[in-house]
């Protein structure tokens, strides 16, 4: 078993803690940088970046349609769904050396390419490695909340990891969720060409200023999407390009089926029992 010593311990290769880890090395202290998954996380690679660039793609095909109240004729307008994905992976591979493990090694941090677990309140295992900090700083982040609907699982479905990685257009996308993820999935797909059905349990962006959010949701309904507020879902079945989405509000069907119901921790690989941390579902406490 291989040990290191360190000044401070970085757990998660994301936004946050790349931040750390940059700032803390350029100030001297020694740092070890631990990342299980992808460099960048989840705002790299399945939520800032390529949602912001598919919207870019989708402002440019929404503003060929015209107006005819400007006199402005809709220009043609041929909308390649898999391209618009091409450029999402450009953009994302434009940053991704940013956040490299390069060019963190090039800073003079230590790059363990690995889960971690701890095993004291000062001590990390990651693999044969038992890294000891003076500071453990955790940015583990979040993944999407996927909620135990009868039928879900057996009903293939996306999240804000997988729906980048779809290459053909939803003829008609559903959306379960009516939070920020849901609701800009909502209006790029509209925009490219797709039918789009948001559905939600209670309110669409309910966290949000009421205002504001009415003054949206209607902008969103006057572009087409068809938003259902209320409707909590009960049930899923179908297959590929046949979903059917059961609610309190009625049956909902659709070709595609997007899942944006929140956000979960990712404490589970921690043992922070381990180090007597307090947590509970929400997070570290």
């Amino acid at each position: 078993m291989e040990r290191i010593q360190t000044d401070v311990l970085v757990i998660g290769g994301g936004s946050g803690g790349l931040s750390v880890a940059a700032g803390a090395v350029q100030m001297g202290a020694r740092v070890v940088l631990l990342e299980g998954h992808k460099m960048g996380g989840d705002c790299l690679n399945y939520g800032c970046v390529p949602s912001k660039a598919l919207l870019a793609a989708a402002a440019v095909a929404h503003g060929q349609g015209g107006n005819a109240a400007m006199g402005v004729a809709p220009g043609k307008n041929t909308v390649s769904y898999g391209k618009a994905k091409d450029f999402v992976a450009s953009v994302i591979g434009q940053i991704a050396p940013h956040d490299s493990v390069e060019r963190f090694e090039g800073l003079g941090v230590t790059v363990i390419e690995d889960y971690g677990h701890f095993i004291s309140p000062t001590e990390v295992q990651a693999g044969e490695r038992v890294i000891t900090a003076r500071r453990i700083v955790i940015a583990t982040g979040s993944s999407p909340f996927v909620p135990p609907i009868p039928g879900l699982s057996d009903v293939p479905y996306y999240t804000n990891e997988t729906i980048f990685d779809l290459r053909a257009r939803p003829d008609h996308l559903l959306i379960i969720g009516g939070g920020p993820i849901g609701m800009e999935m909502a209006q790029a797909h509209r925009r490219l060409g797709s039918k789009v059905t948001v559905i939600e349990g209670q309110q669409v962006f309910a966290k949000d200023d009421p205002e504001l959010a009415a003054i949206l949701v209607q902008k969103l309904r006057d572009e087409g999407i068809e938003i259902v507020e209320g409707a909590l879902a009960q049930s899923v079945s179908g297959t590929g390009g046949d979903v059917t989405v059961s609610t309190s509000g009625g049956e909902f069907h659709g070709t595609h089926l997007l899942m944006a119901v929140g956000r979960k921790v990712n404490i589970e690989r921690l043992h922070l029992e381990a180090a007597g941390i307090a947590f509970d579902r929400s997070g570290i406490k």
